[in-house]
């Protein structure tokens, strides 16, 4: 529960006419809001389902705010009727909504984690001017702010042991290995459909079909394999801190999953550079499709956030390792390039080897993901402190993946194979939706 009986008062304190009056003057002064809303104009409603006794009692649905040019030239309680002219409509129950005020949330994150529904308008607009949506928010007068994430300090500022130089005993000679554990059974999954050999693909239909496609079709699918071509030798490169971890932690089961883990990732980096080679007539600049962007996410988060964990290995480091790796990099931006070369290619019948070697990649990527999911419940379990700082940690890692959705479509007035940005990006969301909803996180 986020708050307690004797807050009661206070939340029931919350938008009234008093404090849809402070809220009023509170916005009118802030500076913040003027800078950043300067380029969003909208006129929108905050709308309650259900709808509180405190809006009941003024025959409203929720809040109408018309905002334009850093200003608001209209708040007061919204009507039914205002819905018509409402370009922007943003729902959600009354704990919601003072979750979002007390806690300053960014609304735009909270849509993208399914705890505010989007109602009418455009996600792609709203994400674009998130930062106003943020700042239009933390003007709202706060009554109460009680439920505070509490870290358990004792487990996030010591560093986690990493087991000792010599080793004591075996799991094999002790007890045993435990092969109805979860990576064990991820381990047999592996050895069943994880053995394919890249080399094996055959490319000769995709290299007479490349010749044909046009200059922009030819574009598209060679920009979303540059960022797959770096993204794919990145996270080989990436995980071997993580598996050192878990191997001086003694989790024998998880490590020898993670050997296949890695062997794959290793597999799916060959796959794309022998596309390149077999299909392309030349080779052209692949890092020029890299926006800046993907390089923050890739070229630093990603490599910062696991080799972090060779010298700081605590369930906090680990956490945010797979928060990156798993939940972000395979788990959101991955899946949805998956189901753009799916639309793509499979859609068009077009490069029959490529399509293969996507579909053999997306069953090794579901095993990856699994893992993490198992990981960041497994250390979230031992460490219930930790789900506040994890949550902030993945809604800026989602901001990350947000901007490079964004940023992949600045090139194209038209994007070819009828690719839709506002697609794209309900899609990413989506596969964040799923990975969140298979974890015990309140988010």
């Amino acid at each position: 529960m986020w708050f307690k009986k004797k807050e009661s008062q206070d939340i029931q304190s919350y938008f009234t006419r008093k404090w849809l009056g402070e809220w009023k003057v509170s916005l009118k002064n802030s500076t913040d809001y003027k800078n950043k809303g300067k380029n969003w104009n909208a006129p929108l409603i905050l709308k309650f389902d259900p709808i509180p006794d405190v809006l009941n009692s003024e025959n409203a649905i929720g809040f109408f705010l018309n905002l334009q040019y850093g200003e608001c030239y209209d708040m007061r309680f919204a009507k039914p009727e205002d819905e018509d002219i409402s370009d922007v409509i943003l729902k959600a129950d009354k704990t919601t909504w003072i979750k979002l005020i007390e806690e300053k949330k960014d609304p735009t994150m909270s849509i993208m984690k399914g705890k505010l529904k989007l109602e009418k308008g455009s996600l792609v607009t709203l994400s674009t001017h998130r930062k106003a949506a943020k700042a239009l928010l933390e003007t709202a007068p706060v009554y109460s702010a009680q439920h505070v994430n509490q870290v358990d300090s004792k487990k996030t500022d010591k560093a986690q042991k990493r087991g000792t130089l010599k080793h004591k005993k075996f799991i094999t000679t002790s007890k045993g290995l435990n092969f109805e554990s979860f990576p064990m059974q991820l381990f047999q999954k592996a050895k069943k459909y994880g053995i394919w050999n890249p080399s094996d693909i055959d490319f000769s239909k995709d290299r007479e079909q490349w010749q044909q496609l046009s200059d922009e079709e030819k574009k598209i699918i060679t920009h979303l394999s540059a960022l797959f071509m770096a993204g794919e030798e990145a996270v080989t490169l990436d995980i071997l801190p993580l598996i050192q971890v878990i191997a001086s932690e003694g989790r024998i089961e998880e490590e020898m999953f993670l050997t296949s883990f890695l062997w794959e990732e290793a597999k799916h980096t060959e796959f794309f550079s022998r596309f390149v080679n077999e299909v392309m007539v030349s080779r052209p600049d692949f890092e020029a499709f890299h926006g800046p962007f993907y390089k923050v996410l890739f070229y630093e988060k990603l490599p910062i956030a696991m080799n972090r964990l060779t010298e700081d290995a605590s369930p906090l480091s680990q956490l945010k390792a797979s928060g990156t790796y798993n939940m972000i990099v395979e788990g959101t931006l991955a899946e949805t390039g998956y189901e753009a070369y799916h639309k793509m290619l499979k859609e068009n019948d077009l490069l029959p080897g490529m399509q293969k070697g996507i579909t053999l990649l997306k069953q090794d990527e579901s095993r990856h993901i699994a893992y993490g999911l198992y990981l960041i419940n497994r250390l979230l379990s031992d460490n219930p402190g930790l789900r506040g700082p994890f949550e902030d940690e993945l809604e800026e890692l989602l901001n990350d993946a947000t901007n490079i959705i964004h940023e992949i479509f600045e090139p194209y007035d038209v994007v070819p194979f009828g690719l839709d940005k506002e697609w794209f990006l309900e899609y990413a969301i989506k596969q964040f939706q799923n990975r969140i909803n298979k974890l015990h996180l309140n988010i």
